[in-house]
């Protein structure tokens, strides 16, 4: 174990790894003694690409950031903070390949960590989506993008936040505009 984080050679097969190249399942890193193991397929040879960030702040960027992010791309970044923190998402910057129906190349944001459960948006093309404040301390981005048109990419920061002190201050938008608070029940891993 190197800083609590454990490998394994790949036993399944996944988007950046498995189908003969060469990879890790990840256990993640175990925050506290009530948290379950979370696992990982990556391939330690591909383009960086996704993360997983337990830090209170951070700034992350598409592949290439700030030149334009390449075709066939797969990321995911997994946001886990502290128990009873949430995660305030703020757009810096956003430009992915504009499609009236954003299924060419997209960026989808989760309030969980996986994409199958909590889907807050997909976004794409050149307007900043509004900020987005989760209701616990689990987030998932994913960006896919397809086999043909590029574009600049983004960058997006996110900060642990303490949740409102009362229940009537949940909004969907604050008087600072440009907010979305998400309504639910914290979550732990």
């Amino acid at each position: 174990m190197a800083k609590g984080r454990v490998g394994y050679p790949i036993v399944k097969a996944g988007s950046s790894c498995g189908f003969g190249k060469t990879g890790i399942v990840d256990y993640g890193i175990r925050l506290n003694r009530s948290e379950r193991w979370d696992v990982y397929c990556y391939n330690p040879h591909a383009k960086e690409c996704g993360g997983i960030f337990t830090d209170a702040k951070h700034i992350f960027k598409s592949p290439g950031y700030p030149n334009e992010y390449e075709n066939k791309l797969i990321c995911y970044w997994h946001i886990r903070l502290k128990y009873g923190q949430r995660i305030h998402l703020q757009f810096l910057d956003f430009d992915v390949e504009d499609d009236t129906a954003c299924m060419a190349d997209f960026l989808e944001v989760y309030d969980s960590y996986d994409d199958i459960t909590g889907f807050v948006g997909r976004y794409c093309g050149d307007e900043l989506p509004d900020d987005i404040i989760s209701t616990g301390n689990l987030m998932t981005l994913k960006f896919l993008s397809d086999a043909s048109v590029t574009a600049g990419g983004f960058q997006i920061k996110y900060v642990a936040v303490d949740p409102p002190s009362k229940p009537n201050d949940e909004k969907n938008a604050t008087s600072q505009g440009n907010t979305n608070f998400l309504s639910g029940k914290f979550g732990i891993m």
